[in-house]
């Protein structure tokens, strides 16, 4: 099993692929697309003011804006949560389960040194996520489901679904609520 007091450092991504936001949407999307990621930190002079993910598309598509003509920020998310290159992988990882926020700038003296997202810590701490599913699964007769024909984007994964489920006071598609 992985050290669960690996730091951050050793994990994240840097350099950071970032974006204005002043650049349009469809930017965004483009960049996106061509790097192979899901979010860009949006920053201005040099310091994060933002993020925009995948999930930020969801809505426009869904209210047929034209992402071309949108600008990054006025649909980037202002409030970021960031962490330190030594802060280690499980502490962060219960930061992105207590915020939902799976992308996490960070920073190092007011400095963007890199990304953390949640993909990268069940990269690298395999053995963590297996422990915690067995715990979740011994734990699975104390939690209720209550069905819900909510649509929208799943607060664990962030991906959208036609029928989201009540799972503890969140709302969570049908592959997270089996997991």
């Amino acid at each position: 099993m992985v050290n669960s007091k690996l730091p951050v450092r050793d994990v994240m991504v840097s350099p950071v692929i970032t974006i204005t936001p002043e650049e349009t949407v469809n930017k965004a999307a483009k960049t996106m697309l061509k790097n192979g990621i899901g979010g860009l930190i949006v920053v201005e002079d040099f310091k994060p003011v933002g993020i925009i993910t995948e999930r930020d598309f969801v809505g426009l598509l869904a209210k047929k804006k034209d992402p071309g003509e949108i600008l990054v920020k006025n649909v980037m998310s202002k409030k970021l949560i960031t962490v330190s290159p030594e802060e280690g992988l499980m502490d962060v990882a219960k930061l992105i389960v207590k915020t939902g926020k799976r992308k996490l700038p960070v920073m190092d003296k007011n400095k963007l040194v890199g990304i953390l997202t949640a993909d990268d810590i069940v990269k690298a701490a395999p053995g963590e996520v297996e422990t915690l599913r067995e715990l979740t699964n011994i734990k699975s007769e104390d939690v209720t489901f209550h069905e819900s024909p909510t649509s929208g984007n799943c607060e664990t994964c962030g991906n959208y679904s036609e029928t989201l489920a009540e799972v503890n006071e969140i709302f969570v598609c049908e592959d997270c609520k089996e997991a």
